[in-house]
């Protein structure tokens, strides 16, 4: 991850991308695609700051142009001495990471940022990363180690300058107190992601829990399979929350010419982020191989599924693109099985408490007795016990001499 300058509760971070940072297993919280707005800004005279929530990355060549008006980030007149800008995230989440992207900007770069998170709980500002320094012209990453949950953020810098790109990671924190209601559980607005999908390499990211898409760029298409082999590609979802399913939807808007000939849909519990490394994932038939229609939305309802899934997997027979799939249901908890735990019965108990009772007892009577007896004739008694508990072998075969002259005598 990088060298790292750190306080307990947000740590810089010199890493030169988010997977260096350690930040691609989070959402991007603040990100347009999935609902991130700007609430409120002081000052963008000289670029806008819906530049900042871009998913593309800067033109560092077109910031870098300080005679060119057009510029790709937020960017502020000169003479400011702080500005600041406020972002609603898509939806409540628990923050993890930032990036303060500078990427372009040198001279008219800021020289410190600090971030407030605004909760709804409390209805107040509280600081996530204090004031910092920022490098100009790079990426500024900082680790958060924050459990509260926050819907909006306010980034200042001082003094007022530009700023490629502010990238805010965390994981979503939905309310799911509403049992009854229905929900859309691959919503990445909820928190629902992507966590496996085939050919990583050929095929691009696919963007099917995202809503509102169009084009085929918006978002899964595989390549296309050989004569002499079908691809079958699946891609592998968590779903926000698990929940009990009521129906699963595939659309393939934008994808007439394109759209695979059938699905086969998947699903499982598990606890894990990739239920490709538990062992005690159990998939389940959701839907079996079925034909899809093109260029519009097929819906598969549900009846019989009783446990809860967190997981489902979708292939796409043999090939080809959807815009998005919407898997319907409320959430649910899976119920645990209790468990067995070796214990005797109540009465056996009791039996045991009454015999050891007993025991006691006859030791205390044994005792007493022992204690009111002359101590000769104790040790009299003692030795008796004990050669008749243990007659040693000289003992045996003169008790048997004695035995033979008592029957001869007699006789």
């Amino acid at each position: 991850m990088g060298n790292v300058i750190s306080s307990q509760k947000h740590r810089r971070l010199k890493a030169k991308d988010t997977t260096e940072a350690g930040f691609e297993s989070y959402t991007e919280v603040s990100s347009c695609h999935l609902g991130g707005s700007i609430e409120l800004v002081t000052d963008e005279s000289c670029g806008n700051a819906s530049n900042l929530l871009k998913v593309e990355k800067a033109d560092r060549q077109l910031n870098l142009d300080d005679f060119n008006e057009a510029t790709d980030g937020w960017l502020t007149k000169r003479h400011e001495s702080v500005a600041s800008v406020t972002i609603t995230l898509c939806n409540e989440s628990k923050i993890a990471g930032l990036d303060i992207d500078t990427t372009g900007y040198t001279d008219c770069c800021p020289s410190f940022a600090n971030v407030e998170g605004y909760q709804t709980s409390t209805m107040t500002w509280q600081a996530i990363l204090p004031e910092s320094r920022i490098n100009a012209d790079s990426h500024n990453f900082y680790d958060i180690k924050d459990s509260s949950v926050y819907s909006s953020v306010r980034l200042n810098v001082a003094p007022g300058g530009g700023v490629a790109r502010f990238r805010v990671y965390g994981e979503i924190s939905p309310d799911w107190s509403d049992k009854s209601k229905e929900y859309n559980l691959a919503s990445a607005k909820l928190g629902a992601r992507i966590v496996r999908w085939t050919d990583q390499r050929n095929a691009n990211n696919p963007n099917i829990l995202l809503d509102g898409g169009t084009r085929m760029s918006d978002g899964w298409l595989t390549p296309r399979s050989k004569l002499e082999k079908e691809r079958n590609d699946f891609v592998l979802v968590q779903l926000a929350t698990a929940g009990a399913l009521e129906s699963i939807t595939i659309d393939t808007t934008g994808f007439d010419k394109n759209s695979p000939a059938s699905v086969f849909i998947q699903g499982c519990y598990s606890d894990d982020v990739d239920p490709h490394y538990d062992v005690f994932a159990s998939w389940v038939c959701l839907v079996p191989v079925s034909p899809v229609l093109p260029g519009g939305e097929t819906t598969f309802y549900f009846d019989d599924i009783k446990n809860p899934i967190t997981h489902i997997r979708m292939h796409l027979i043999p090939d080809g693109g959807i815009q998005q799939i919407k898997v319907m249901g409320k959430p649910a908890v899976k119920e645990t099985k209790q468990q067995l735990l070796i214990e005797q019965a109540p009465q056996d108990i009791v039996i045991e408490e009454e015999i050891e009772d007993e025991d006691d007892d006859n030791v205390s009577i044994i005792v007493e007795e022992i204690l009111d007896t002359p101590v000769i004739q104790q040790l009299s008694t003692v030795k008796l016990s004990a050669v008749d508990q243990h007659p040693s072998p000289a003992t045996c075969s003169r008790r048997e001499k004695r035995t033979r002259k008592s029957a001869s005598t007699s006789a």
